[in-house]
């Protein structure tokens, strides 16, 4: 299987969406970063893999999701987008790199990437990461796709 292993903010939002969007309501995710996130599931086949603390909110059992993991949920479905799965929450961001390899051991991985802003502990996974700017760009744009699609494809 293909995996992309897939941080929310950062990636599906950024400074620039943070200036505009309605505050009054549960608006976390930039709605016009997920036709990029549908762009490279249609390329390449993979799985989408949480690995953003949104993953605490969001569960396979529908019954163990809160509000924020209904959002979530509900957001992708309407961009034809599937969540696999999440990795486990070892505790800290540093070690999403860790946790990403213990998801990858206990499942058939192929091919992966990790899109994420987060540019510091990575070690070996580090050829794997395609980094977000969500200060001065708007999260996911069309360069991180054409990167992402090229790794998954390898």
């Amino acid at each position: 299987m293909k995996a992309l292993f897939l941080d929310i903010d950062g990636v599906l939002n950024s400074d620039a969406y943070d200036r505009v969007r309605d505050w009054n309501i549960l608006s976390n995710i930039d709605e016009t970063r997920l036709p990029l996130l549908k762009k490279i599931i249609d390329q390449t086949g993979a799985e989408i893999v949480l690995t953003s603390s949104w993953r605490n909110h969001w569960d396979n059992d529908p019954s163990k999701r809160d509000e924020s993991g209904v959002y979530i949920q509900t957001l992708f479905e309407k961009y034809g987008l599937n969540i696999f799965g999440k990795t486990e929450d070892f505790g800290q961001v540093t070690l999403r790199g860790q946790e990403i390899k213990a998801w990858i051991a206990a499942h058939n991985v192929g091919a992966f990437a990790i899109l994420d802003d987060y540019a510091f502990g990575w070690e070996d996974l580090t050829q794997y990461v395609v980094k977000t700017n969500p200060r001065f760009g708007h999260g996911l744009e069309e360069q991180h796709v054409k990167k992402v699609v090229e790794l998954l494809n390898k």
